[in-house]
């Protein structure tokens, strides 16, 4: 599998901050075209980073949106144009 563009991303993140944690990571994941072991290997890639907090937008796609919710629990964000939440 081609390495996912947000696993690099955060990886260098770690590399040049290795003592600070990844508390939010909030954006386009661009994995709306991602198979469901594609999306699982990189949700295991936050977890092994220690990704703390998520909220997959726009480019993500339904599938990875489903599955990171799944994984994330109460930490996964509903994110998007036009959403609003009040906690």
């Amino acid at each position: 599998m081609q390495t996912s563009g947000i696993l690099t991303i955060l990886r260098r993140a770690k590399s040049i901050f290795p003592d600070d944690p990844l508390y939010l990571v909030i954006g386009g994941f661009h994995l709306v075209n991602a198979n469901k072991k594609q999306i699982s290997e990189i949700i295991d890639g936050f977890k092994t980073l220690g990704v703390q907090k998520v909220a997959p937008c726009h480019c993500s796609g339904d599938e990875t949106r489903r599955m990171f919710r799944e994984a994330y629990g109460n930490d996964f964000y509903e994110i998007g144009g036009g959403i609003i939440e009040i906690r």
